[in-house]
């Protein structure tokens, strides 16, 4: 696998080791809008062309067509047809383009199949966040090791990242409006292509740290999360509120859990690290939702450097393809899916001596432009491939001034030889939309939750 260093021509200098844990300078900060985006992208594209260089994203785009909350989002690329495919036969001539998980699923599965279409840097950011974001290069501060983040707001902390736990900070902390709200399913296929319904759940996230009205968060959490499950039928009316500390050091992830068999609202201590996630019939753990979730404190996370791979992108053939059509008995149907060359920041997480997990191992592959994780791999403790995850971006790209991507995700299980859907838009209605203005945050606190449970 070659792999670019991190080491960033005309960026980064030989002090930068001894600052392990500081923000850059203002003269490696510079390059921020020159020869990097102002988000800490490379401007420029691959050297044979087939990235192009970054020209402002989807909201630079004109002839977008008409889309929204209640209708979707159609295609923009629906006219391009796949450049090439690769397949278990060829996948050898793509070989330094893959990641390991995804030659994994070629060996394991014949007939998968990857089609690759022109790439499209379509990651946008307000001016704010942006104007933010140059300004955290050199004030942001990596809390312990890897524990937290302070001294940053409004954009991503470390644009010139130092280290992994840096790189999966400002996954965390990647850009999203200050609210969005969608419905959708998940699913479950199992090894003999039995499609099981996980239920239909609506979430709304809320972004205080992304509040283009403050300049500070006013506590620890940078982000709320509520969920309603409308079904199965059993769980009807299950309520979590999720609140995520922007700093470890001063409180942990916070879960409450809300039975409507009991009407009462608790805390919910378990929900965390590799604890199996009921709602998502155990197919997944705490810790890999929208595919990484929590505190970092169980692995060291190197950052392994930058490289081009082809990766899950730009996926409004997925979000358009019917439940039917898309959910194959093995994995999902190839013709529902668009793959791009991309670069990604690749972080390699290891188990820490004496700690517990079901993992040994776990890779991130992190893209560049809208920092969210595309890719990750993660291996048992014998050393062997467990866990093949995607994510499937597409962006709500008709509500100007809060565009982000979809949080759809899945994982396969090579140890089981089943797969899983979340956050799939099934329906002509509940898709996600968001609205850069930040609601009232007393209506998600316990209390709000344990009232709307009672009514």
């Amino acid at each position: 696998m070659k792999i670019k260093s991190i080491l960033l021509a005309g960026v980064l200098s030989s002090s930068w080791t001894a600052a392990a844990f500081a923000a850059v300078s203002p003269s490696q900060a510079a390059a921020l809008g020159t020869t990097l985006t102002q988000f800490g992208a490379e401007k420029s594209g691959s050297a044979d062309g087939v990235i192009p260089p970054y020209t402002g994203g989807i909201a630079a785009m004109t002839g977008l067509p008409a889309g929204g909350p209640d209708v979707g989002y159609p295609d923009p690329f629906a006219s391009e047809r796949p450049l090439f495919s690769v397949t278990a036969a060829n996948m050898a001539q793509y070989a330094d383009q893959l990641t390991p998980g995804e030659q994994g699923l070629l060996k394991r599965f014949p007939d998968f199949r990857m089609d690759v279409y022109p790439t499209h840097r379509t990651a946008s950011y307000p001016d704010w966040v942006l104007k933010n974001t140059v300004q955290n290069a050199t004030t942001a501060q990596e809390v312990g090791n890897g524990d937290g983040v302070s001294d940053a707001y409004g954009g991503i902390p470390f644009p010139i990242p130092q280290d992994g736990y840096q790189v999966m900070w400002n996954v965390s902390l990647g850009y999203s409006p200050a609210y969005c709200k969608e419905t959708y399913q998940s699913y479950l296929v199992d090894t003999s292509g039995s499609v099981t319904d996980l239920g239909t759940i609506t979430s709304e996230y809320l972004f205080p740290y992304y509040n283009p009205d403050a300049t500070a968060l006013n506590d620890v959490f940078y982000r709320d999360v509520k969920l309603f499950l409308h079904s199965p039928a059993s769980e009807a009316g299950t309520m979590f509120l999720l609140k995520f500390p922007i700093d470890f050091t001063k409180s942990d992830d916070t879960t409450w859990f809300y039975s409507p068999g009991t009407r009462r609202i608790r805390l919910g201590p378990e929900f965390k690290y590799d604890t199996p996630v009921a709602t998502y019939g155990g197919a997944i753990d705490w810790d890999e939702i929208e595919m990484f979730y929590g505190r970092m404190n169980k692995f060291d996370f190197k950052l392994v450097g930058k490289k081009e791979i082809i990766v899950p992108y730009n996926d409004y053939k997925f979000v358009n393809t019917t439940t039917s059509a898309l959910l194959g008995p093995h994995f999902l149907n190839p013709d529902g899916i668009r793959w791009e060359r991309h670069r990604v920041w690749v972080v390699d997480a290891t188990l820490k001596p004496n700690e517990r997990h079901i993992y040994s191992r776990w890779t991130f592959y992190v893209d560049e432009d809208s920092w969210r994780i595309v890719a990750s791999e993660s291996y048992d403790h014998s050393g062997a491939l467990y866990r093949v995850g995607f994510s499937y971006p597409n962006q709500n790209y008709t509500q100007t001034g809060a565009i982000t991507f979809s949080r759809t995700f899945g994982f396969y299980d090579l140890s089981k030889g089943d797969y899983q859907i979340a956050f799939a838009h099934t329906t002509p209605s509940g898709y996600l939309s968001c609205n850069a203005k930040l609601p009232n945050m007393n209506d998600y606190t316990p209390q709000a939750i344990a009232a709307e449970g009672v009514r």
